[in-house]
């Protein structure tokens, strides 16, 4: 009845919906039950989405939507919820995490003694171009603060 073209404008328009800046808080938690994973990944990355939207979020079935949620810069984001996204089994996921600026260092010098090569390298290296005392803790993989 609609052609494939269709459905894929529909899509496109409902992630520029998740991309509106005036979005309210009960716009945010419809859009993060959607179908369509882009748009759920796109209300997971946004800071203004409600914590109990991006906790559902964050145990999400894929893996695109959880990395959002790991790279959401809210400040006010819980440590434990960080913690949970650092034991994702999805590289995307961790990586997402270590290249948060909200992550703290103590989190992501914890990846940095991890067995998993690729995540300590990356987690050294974010700690190691912060500079000073954080940089040379960051190369031993020693977390600071």
């Amino acid at each position: 009845m609609f052609s494939e073209n269709y459905s894929r404008q529909t899509a496109l328009a409902s992630v520029q919906k998740a991309l509106d800046p005036d979005l309210s808080d009960g716009e945010l938690a419809f859009l993060a039950r959607s179908e369509e994973v882009k748009v759920r990944a796109a209300v997971a990355e946004r800071p203004a989405t409600p914590l109990t939207t991006l906790l559902k979020l964050a145990s999400d079935e894929s893996m695109v939507v959880r990395a959002g949620v790991a790279r959401n810069e809210r400040p006010d984001m819980p440590a434990d919820l960080h913690a949970q996204l650092a034991e994702d089994k999805s590289a995307e996921v961790v990586f997402a995490l270590i290249e948060n600026p909200a992550v703290s260092d103590a989190l992501v010098g914890r990846l940095a003694r991890q067995f998993h090569k690729e995540y300590a390298s990356a987690a050294r290296h974010r700690l190691a171009s912060k500079g000073g005392a954080a940089g040379v803790l960051g190369r031993l993989g020693i977390p600071t603060g």
